[in-house]
């Protein structure tokens, strides 16, 4: 509705450029939130597998024997801008610990939840 020479949007065009814009980003948002939400889990999950196999190397270095036959043991470690609980626990099943083996396993916690659980067990061929 343009009077004459005026120029400009009338109120009407920009009531019902806005409601597109709206119900436009009503669709978007969402989804924008789902793909948001799915790359942190993907990222979070991918750094607690690297620290898993950290720990687990940190473990191959040593002598089975020299492990403890039980109880488990709890440390925070930051990485990628995140703080993760790193459990390890030892003889969790007593017939797979031996003197010279023994069963491990160790989980990644992040924010109260298991991200990531892995066990095996390490024996001496010498």
């Amino acid at each position: 509705m343009r009077h004459g020479g005026s120029q400009g949007l009338s109120i009407v065009e920009v009531v019902v450029a806005l409601a597109v814009l709206g119900i436009a980003l009503a669709f978007i948002v969402p989804s924008f939130v789902g793909h948001l939400q799915t790359n942190t889990a993907s990222e979070v999950r991918s750094q607690a597998v690297f620290l898993a196999q950290r720990e687990f190397e940190s473990l191959r270095l040593q002598d089975p024997s020299t492990l403890p036959t039980s109880g488990s043991t709890e440390r925070q470690e930051g990485y990628g801008g995140r703080t993760f609980t790193l459990r390890r626990t030892y003889c969790a099943q007593a017939s797979l610990c031996g003197p010279g083996s023994r069963h491990i396993r160790v989980e990644v916690v992040w924010n109260g939840r298991t991200v990531y659980a892995a066990e095996t067990v390490y024996t001496s061929l010498r």
